[in-house]
């Protein structure tokens, strides 16, 4: 994780603090979007019933707007709860936070995340960067804003340790190309391993009818560009509260077009990254329960918890936070295919560029490019496989579907620099699932 100044897409200094630098997740800790993405592949079961998160988390006011950290451990969320910072304004709120020691272990005590994030008016809507290093939230305050009016901007604030809940240094604003229109809440981030930053809100910008969906996308250490209407996301009325999956193939929201209120948590989904969003479609009756307003859904780094606020009978205040939960369906293990066809033996290994098998009497030499065939991989995924070649890992140049056979899938990789020989063992890894064991031969 480094620290840099953004420029606008105009080229000039936005800020002259710094924003979110987000570098590829394999330079950063375990609390990665690529970990992310690798847990939650696959297909999952239906939702539990939600489940309220009970009196400690909960108050006799109002929580909303959670935000889970990536390793399931840090609660954040908005709550008018007493011992916050004095507010001024109507409906003000701080962002708090709830730790727990393990996943199954109980949540504690809420805290104020005091001064540094909070102020003495309205902060909430807190998102996570998926190193656990930044904090985007909405503000109404009115230090730092880009517009004289009362509307909600974005503020950040940077942690040097992502372990630390209370480390957040002074908030800044965002940056006047996202915040100069409309009322902003609800930001949710998808990386891809280019480094490449695709940042979803909710805002009431000039072309939508109400709270719709935006898109605003960054290169690696670039600057987020102008914020584009996501038209399948954004409906007649109000779309708020994206909330992407890490592999950005599920996008869960509230969304008013669903039925007001009972079915506003809602969920949209496409087959691969570079293909538009379907309609969204409500989310069952485990979860909107046809009395209350459920809104501000969240979900967890896995895939496999989903949380939200609703205001549904038996709870401790206005709205308090729920709990539903899913589990991961086994996919099975990736296959390497062979020339045998039996699963072992001699891989399907190509020299590249050519038909002829890199086999112990045609074999490769340290540095070639190779083509592997096998099946498993997920098509559009943005997370790659990993090839051990020897006791070595091959840098991965290309994987996706073999172009003109369905069904599949191709990795070129570069031999790496191993002990020569007629039958090198080669291996995949793709979400933690181990293939079978092929061989290369190597000269």
């Amino acid at each position: 994780m480094k620290r840099q100044t953004f420029t606008g897409y105009t080229g000039r200094v936005i800020v002259t603090c710094v924003l979110m630098a987000l570098v590829p997740a394999s330079a950063v800790s375990a609390q990665t979007d690529t970990a992310c993405r690798q847990r939650h592949f696959g297909k999952f079961s239906e939702w539990s019933a939600a489940v309220n998160m009970g009196p400690v988390v909960n108050s006799s006011v109002f929580e909303y707007w959670p935000a889970i950290s990536p390793n399931g451990l840090s609660l954040y969320f908005g709550s008018a709860r007493p011992g916050g910072i004095p507010g001024v304004t109507f409906n003000a709120q701080d962002i708090w936070v709830t730790r727990r020691a393990s996943l199954d272990a109980p949540w504690g005590v809420p805290r104020n995340l005091g001064p540094n994030v909070n102020s003495e008016f309205a902060d909430s809507s807190p998102a996570l960067s998926r190193d656990g290093h930044w904090l985007v939230f909405g503000s109404n305050r009115r230090n730092g804003k880009c517009r004289s009016t009362g509307a909600n901007e974005f503020y950040v604030s940077y942690r040097e340790n992502a372990e630390d809940d209370f480390a957040w240094e002074p908030a800044v604003n965002f940056g006047c190309e996202i915040n100069a229109i409309g009322s902003n809440y609800g930001v949710t981030f998808l990386h891809d391993d280019k480094g490449n930053t695709a940042m979803y809100f909710s805002s009431t910008r000039f072309g939508g009818t109400g709270y719709d969906v935006y898109l605003s996308t960054r290169g690696f250490h670039g600057a987020f560009g102008p914020p584009a209407l996501v038209p399948e996301l954004s409906g007649p009325v109000n779309d708020i509260g994206p909330s992407v999956r890490a592999d950005g193939l599920e996008m869960f929201l509230n969304s008013d077009a669903m039925g007001s209120p009972e079915g506003k948590l809602a969920v949209s989904t496409r087959e691969t990254t570079s293909q538009p969003w379907t309609t969204p479609k409500k989310l069952g009756p485990m979860i909107n329960d046809g009395v209350a307003d459920n809104i501000y859904p969240v979900l967890s780094c896995d895939g496999t918890t989903l949380y939200f606020a609703s205001n549904r009978p038996g709870g401790y205040g206005g709205y308090d936070l729920y709990v539903a939960t899913r589990k991961m369906l086994e996919e099975p293990a990736p296959v390497l295919r062979t020339v045998s066809g039996d699963g072992s033996g001699q891989g399907a290994i190509l020299h590249a560029g050519t038909s002829q098998v890199a086999s112990s009497s045609n074999p490769a030499v340290v540095g070639e490019l190779v083509e592997i065939y096998g099946t498993g991989l997920v098509d559009g995924s943005a997370v790659p496989p990993q090839i051990t070649i020897g006791d070595r890992v091959a840098d991965v140049l290309y994987f996706g579907k073999a172009p003109g056979f369905p069904g599949l899938n191709q990795v070129n990789v570069r031999v790496p620099g191993i002990t020569p020989g007629p039958a090198v063992p080669v291996r995949l890894t793709y979400l933690d699932r181990l293939s079978n064991e092929v061989t290369i031969g190597v000269r």
